[in-house]
């Protein structure tokens, strides 16, 4: 198997990330997909940005979800990164699906909603629809419910649970018994998307998941030797810094 390399918030160390530019980066230096991270304005607009505040990759303060669409467009998104960038402009969930939509794999993750959370969902879904791309969309969230509500607006949507090592951060604690393929099966996930070096405890980690028929998806890359290391370990994506 071939193991895909997603750009993870776009190229984000070629523009800055989850904007048109770092999504387009990606597309001209080869990657096969990208991953990036959706939020919901105030007023209802799905838009792109990992963090919940914009105080770190804008020139605005607060959170995403209590700005109004028009309030978020008119901060600057870019000029934090480089002074080429000034300017650049939050995209819209439906701005990054038209300019990605040629690329082979795209994943959608759904951020932890605090509020309106089955709107932001069907929202989410409703986009990825009407431009014709669940074949191509594999949503994730670190929020299990998230993947439940997908599950029932379409039970054959491609989902997978995001988790890394942090008890704290855990959705679902059983994950510490390495109770993977049981926590998987109960939410009817498609792929398991675990911070990379998860992968090797326990050692048939991904050998088992490939037999139950999961995807296993890492994400946490950032260094081309670890790259180089586990493009080798039959995973089917990496989502990673490295493009």
């Amino acid at each position: 198997m071939t193991t895909k390399i997603l750009g993870h918030r776009g190229a984000n160390r070629r523009a800055p990330q989850n904007t048109i530019p770092a999504f387009q980066a990606a597309i001209d230096h080869g990657a096969d997909g990208v991953e990036f991270d959706v939020q919901m304005s105030s007023d209802g607009v799905l838009v792109i940005c990992h963090n919940f505040t914009v105080d770190e990759t804008s020139d605005g303060t607060g959170y995403v979800n209590e700005h109004t669409f028009e309030e978020l467009r008119a901060m600057d998104f870019g000029s934090w990164f480089g002074e080429e960038f000034r300017g650049t402009k939050i995209p819209t969930l439906e701005e990054t699906l038209d300019c990605v939509k040629d690329m082979e794999i795209l994943n959608v993750e759904i951020k932890h909603p605090s509020k309106h959370k089955v709107e932001v969902v069907q929202k989410t879904y409703d986009m990825v629809r009407e431009k014709g791309l669940l074949d191509k969309v594999i949503f994730s969230s670190f929020d299990f419910d998230v993947i439940s509500i997908l599950k029932h607006i379409d039970p054959d949507c491609t989902c997978g649970l995001l988790y890394d090592p942090v008890p704290e951060e855990l959705f679902d604690k059983r994950l510490l018994r390495n109770e993977y393929l049981t926590v998987a099966s109960d939410y009817k996930a498609d792929a398991l998307h675990p911070y990379f070096k998860l992968v090797n405890y326990p050692k048939a980690y991904i050998r088992k998941c490939h037999e139950a028929g999961l995807m296993v998806n890492v994400w946490g890359i950032s260094k081309e030797s670890e790259l180089e290391k586990y493009k080798n370990r039959k995973l089917d994506i990496i989502i990673t810094d490295c493009i």
